[in-house]
C-alpha cells in the first residue's frame, strides 16, 4: 500500500475511511481515491462506476450527493478509481458528539435520506442484485428474498439451520413496483454536515431492484449498537417513531430479520455476525423454550 500511496503522491495520514470493499484517501479539496482491495475484480469496479454514473442523472429529485467516479486506473495491482470529494462526516462520528434535539433531528434525517434513496431513477425488468458476480435476479420480490436469505444462511453454517427463507420472504409484504435499494444505508454510509445530510456513499456491490421502503427499515435496524456504538436505545426510540408515523413500524421485525439474514455470512465482522445470530436464533429460542 505505501507504493499505491508514494504514486497518488499522499500518504498514510490522508487516509478518509476503510471498509470491507476498499480504502479511501484524500487527493486535495475536490477529489479522493477509492484504491480497491486486492483481489477486486475489474468488472466489479466497472460495474459500480456504471451504476453511479446511471444514478447521476437522477440526483435533482434528492437532497443529497452521491459519489462520482471520475476516471479508474491500476497502481501497483491495486484498482483505483478517482472520485470526487463529497462534503460532510460519517453520521457514525457525529451522532456521538451530539445530545439531545440536535441528535434526534440527525436520527429523523438519516432516516428521511435512507427513504429518499429509492427517488433515485432505475429501471430494469427484475428483481434482484446489481452489481454482484453471484447476482440473484427473478421475476418476483418474494422469490428474491427468499433465495438471496437461502444463499447467505447456506454459507454462514448450520448454527442459522433453524432460519427458514421462505418465512423470512413471505412476512414481507410485494412493492408496487422494483426500485433502488441502497441496502447499506448505515450511519457510517451517510454524511452530515450542519445538521443535515449532505452524501450517501457506497452503493455498489450489496445494492439491489426491490421494495425502497427497505432502506428506512434497515437503517433503523442498523442503529444497533453493536453495528452503530455511537447508537442509543433513545436513537432506535426515535427512529421507530419515525417508522410509525409513516405507516412503517409493523414491517420493522420483518425487514429486521430478513436484512440479519443476508448479512449472516458476515463472520469475519464480529459485531455483526453477533447482531445476526441474536436477531435471528433468539426467537427460536424462545419459541423452543415454549
Amino acid at each position: 500500500m505505501k507504493r499505491v500511496l508514494s504514486a497518488l503522491g499522499i500518504g498514510a495520514g490522508a487516509l478518509l475511511g476503510r471498509g470491507g470493499e476498499a480504502s479511501v484517501y484524500a487527493l486535495d479539496a475536490e477529489r479522493v481515491a477509492r484504491v480497491h482491495h486486492l483481489g477486486t475484480r475489474r468488472s466489479a469496479v466497472d460495474d459500480r462506476a456504471l451504476l453511479l454514473a446511471e444514478l447521476g442523472r437522477s440526483t435533482t429529485r434528492v437532497r443529497f450527493a452521491i459519489p462520482t467516479v471520475l476516471e479508474t486506473t491500476e497502481l501497483e495491482g491495486h484498482l483505483v478509481s478517482i472520485e470526487r470529494r463529497l462534503a460532510g462526516r460519517p453520521l457514525s462520528d457525529v451522532l456521538g458528539e451530539s445530545a439531545g434535539e440536535p441528535r434526534a433531528a440527525l436520527v429523523r434525517a438519516y432516516l428521511d435520506a435512507a427513504a429518499r434513496i429509492g427517488d433515485l431513477e432505475l429501471v430494469r425488468p427484475w428483481y434482484g442484485d446489481l452489481c454482484r458476480s453471484d447476482a440473484i435476479r427473478t421475476g418476483t420480490w418474494r422469490e428474491y428474498l427468499e433465495r438471496r436469505a437461502a444463499h447467505s444462511l447456506a454459507v454462514a453454517g448450520a448454527d442459522f439451520g433453524g432460519v427458514v427463507p421462505g418465512e423470512l420472504a413471505a412476512a414481507l409484504p410485494d412493492p408496487i413496483g422494483a426500485e433502488l435499494v441502497h441496502l447499506d444505508c448505515f450511519p457510517g454510509n451517510v454524511l452530515v454536515e450542519g445538521g443535515t445530510v449532505s452524501a450517501v456513499i457506497d452503493f455498489g456491490t450489496v445494492s439491489i431492484l426491490g421494495d425502497r421502503r427497505l432502506d428506512p427499515l434497515t437503517a433503523a435496524a442498523y442503529l444497533a449498537s453493536s453495528i452503530t456504538p455511537p447508537a442509543t436505545a433513545t436513537d432506535r426510540r426515535i427512529a421507530r417513531e419515525w417508522l410509525s408515523d409513516r405507516g412503517l413500524d409493523e414491517l420493522f421485525e420483518p425487514a429486521q430479520r430478513w436484512i440479519a439474514a443476508f448479512w449472516s455470512l458476515a463472520g469475519d465482522d464480529p459485531r455483526l455476525y453477533d447482531w445476526c445470530r441474536s436477531t435471528l436464533l433468539a426467537p427460536i429460542r424462545r419459541s423452543e423454550a415454549r
